[in-house]
């Protein structure tokens, strides 16, 4: 599988006229943002309206671009705190984002280059990907597809650095014991994590 990960995004100077920058930075985040809203939603146009709103207000500050730390960080939390707000205001009661949301995550694929694993293992990790429970599909996603660090997930979601770390344990043992991996060793879990979030 070609390397899905994103590179870090410099956050441009702009001013009144400097729509290019601004183009940029859309065409970089836009589909990113999308899927990611649209989990929460599963509902395209409301997922677009999210994230275009979201970059419409953010054109409308971009004079403070330069107060944000990390863009990337930032367009996640805002896209994510819209999406709960229009949930909660919908719903009308208190829920739990990430247990009411369906996540696609990108499939494992076989390839020649691909060493040390069969096209029977990969089709097992996918499967058992699947059957993670929403939370740590989103954590995994995020990290493995988006490129996140794990204090970048934890802001994203609202939740804590070990809540991140605690559900990629998750992902790792729930696969390793599809796969039949002993990780009594503290080696063969570090192998299969950095396996499992390289590809």
């Amino acid at each position: 599988m070609a390397d899905s990960r994103y590179t870090k995004y410099t956050i441009p100077i702009m001013n009144d006229s400097d729509q290019k920058s601004f183009e940029k930075l859309f065409d970089v985040f836009y589909s990113r943002l999308f899927l990611f809203a649209n989990s929460f939603l599963s509902n395209e146009m409301l997922a677009k309206e999210v994230v275009m709103d979201v970059f419409v207000k953010l054109w409308e500050r971009r004079d403070q671009l330069d107060r944000i730390d990390n863009l990337e960080t930032y367009l996640y939390v805002t896209v994510r705190n819209n999406t709960y707000n229009y949930l909660r205001t919908e719903k009308n009661k208190k829920f739990d984002l990430l247990e009411d949301v369906h996540i696609d995550v990108a499939k494992y694929e076989y390839t020649p280059e691909t060493k040390y694993i069969s096209q029977e293992e990969v089709e097992k990790i996918n499967a058992a990907i699947e059957e993670l429970p929403p939370k740590c599909k989103m954590v995994f996603k995020l990290i493995r597809e988006e490129g996140l660090k794990r204090n970048e997930v934890a802001k994203v979601l609202d939740i804590s650095v070990k809540t991140v770390d605690n559900q990629v344990a998750t992902a790792v043992k729930k696969i390793a014991e599809t796969l039949n991996i002993d990780l009594s060793a503290k080696d063969r879990y570090i192998n299969l994590q950095s396996f499992l979030l390289s590809l």
